[in-house]
């Protein structure tokens, strides 16, 4: 895989690419289906438990600022509000954070209708969990 390689015949997804975070091989899938957006993030060399996350307001009637995505303000912090299930894999409270972590500070939360997400990690920080959002924002948003 080559550094942010967008969709074409070698690679089948939308991007595709690897990255070290944190002395690690971190692996990124995203694709965006018709129906939902998928991405997969991995530092394990194989595919982690999978969760798919439904936004519980829908996109089209985000239009009050607060509704619209994350009030990223420590004092007023307010988060996308989700649904988190997980579909294959073993269910973690600390992945189901990590996820709402990157919804709440990279694009993920302007997906218009449903993600699914892998998050495979072998240590979950929060250097770790901001280092990826930064290569979200770059690499894929």
């Amino acid at each position: 895989m080559c550094e942010f390689e967008t969709k074409n015949d070698k690679c089948g997804f939308d991007k595709q690419f690897a990255i070290d975070i944190n002395g690690i091989n971190t692996e990124f899938v995203f694709h965006d289906f018709q129906n939902k957006w998928v991405l997969l993030v991995t530092q394990l060399g194989k595919i982690p438990a999978l969760y798919n996350v439904t936004f519980d307001v829908k996109h089209e009637h985000r239009v009050l600022p607060y509704l619209h995505g994350p009030v990223d303000d420590p004092q007023f912090h307010v988060s996308v509000p989700v649904t988190i299930n997980c579909c294959m894999g073993i269910d973690s409270d600390e992945i189901r954070g990590g996820i709402q972590f990157l919804i709440n500070k990279t694009a993920l939360n302007k997906c218009p209708t449903e993600l699914l997400i892998g998050l495979g990690l072998k240590q979950l920080d929060t250097a770790g969990l901001r280092a990826i959002a930064q290569v979200l924002k770059n690499g894929i948003f």
